[in-house]
């Protein structure tokens, strides 16, 4: 049995079926890479938008609050600003 390693970023990026709550933008690869590192962090996904290099999910529910989280395209959280 052959078994493929591809990197983080292939996982982040890999196309696949869209996810309807951020109305198709992001392949099922990328909201599950990002999905995994907020449930690291203890939170919930909220709507992903991209920018040039990052993803931003606004709105990201963790047990002390609501919170804008910053996620690189390796899927890894660069930033958490608490929501007022």
């Amino acid at each position: 049995m052959r078994s493929f390693a591809l990197p983080a970023l292939a996982l982040c990026l890999a196309a696949g079926p869209a996810f309807a709550a951020s109305e198709g933008k992001f392949s099922q690869a990328t909201v599950n890479g990002i999905t995994k590192s907020l449930e690291a962090d203890g939170c919930k996904l909220g709507e992903i938008h991209s920018g040039d290099g990052f993803y931003t999910v606004a709105g990201a529910e963790c047990a002390d609050g609501k919170y804008d989280v910053t996620v690189d395209t390796d899927c890894k959280i660069t930033d958490k600003k608490k929501k007022e």
